[in-house]
């Protein structure tokens, strides 16, 4: 199946499993540039409230990427992008 660039998505997020998948097949990345588009999605689910569909694929996401990232010593990465998530939403509370 083949994978579309998450920039050429509409901004709103399909509500669907189908549609969502459209966006990122959830299987084991086989290039870095899979996994680099399956990050920049995270980061856009990380931001917006979901409904119990998207948190389940984002779930689901998000492990697939920390796999990834585990597999070739990425972890680091991830941290450091949580807490840049984490201090820009800190930061719009107030």
């Amino acid at each position: 199946m083949p994978r579309t660039s998450t920039a050429s998505q509409i901004r709103k997020l399909p509500d669907s499993i189908s549609g969502l998948w459209a966006l990122c097949a959830l299987t084991p990345f086989r290039s870095r540039a899979v996994y680099e588009e399956a990050a920049s999605l995270c980061n856009r689910f990380a931001v917006r409230r979901l409904n119990a569909v998207q948190r389940g694929y984002f779930r689901e996401l998000l492990e697939l990427v920390e796999d990834y990232e585990t597999e070739h010593g990425e972890e680091a990465k991830t941290l450091r992008e949580l807490k840049r998530l984490a201090t820009q939403r800190t930061a719009a509370a107030h």
